[in-house]
């Protein structure tokens, strides 16, 4: 029995990790898309620096517990095993997304950052470095997103 409500526990903290992932990941995509629209250097520069923040301090951890529990729970389940194509597609994704994070959308904010602290919100080349960083974070969210219906559709089992 103990097994059985371990991996319960384990699903449980990894769907949890999952939702404020993926979840938050669509909120700052939200509020990016409207602060874009705004023009607003001054509210471009805060949101630059929050989605820095959130990235590094609240994505990365939940990311990283997150596989943690996968792995752990594939290796506990014996109806998974590491071959099955849903979970290869999961972690390939999931490589790609932790990798974009990274080495390139860390050091772009952080270059983004500097930027601003050296040329303040007017900064001239923010804008266009933004977008980029926006474009890929769109792409690893379109990624996150059809992890969670890898996750739920199990395709090949």
């Amino acid at each position: 029995m103990l097994g059985a409500d371990l991996y319960l526990w384990l699903k449980s903290f990894h769907v949890l990790m999952a939702i404020i992932w993926v979840g938050g990941a669509i909120t700052l995509q939200v509020l990016a898309i409207r602060i874009v629209r705004t023009n607003d250097r001054s509210l471009l520069r805060t949101f630059a620096g929050l989605a820095e923040f959130v990235g590094n301090r609240v994505f990365a951890p939940a990311s990283i517990i997150l596989v943690i529990l996968g792995i752990w729970m594939v290796i506990k389940e014996p109806a998974w095993t590491f071959g099955q194509f849903w979970i290869l597609a999961a972690l390939g994704m999931f490589a790609f997304s932790f990798v974009s994070g990274a080495f390139y959308i860390g050091p772009q904010t952080g270059k983004l950052k500097k930027m601003y602290e050296a040329e303040g919100t007017e900064a001239a080349g923010a804008p266009a470095l933004i977008r980029k960083i926006f474009v890929v974070s769109r792409i690893e969210l379109v990624l996150l997103v059809l992890i969670v219906f890898d996750m739920v559709l199990k395709p090949g089992v």
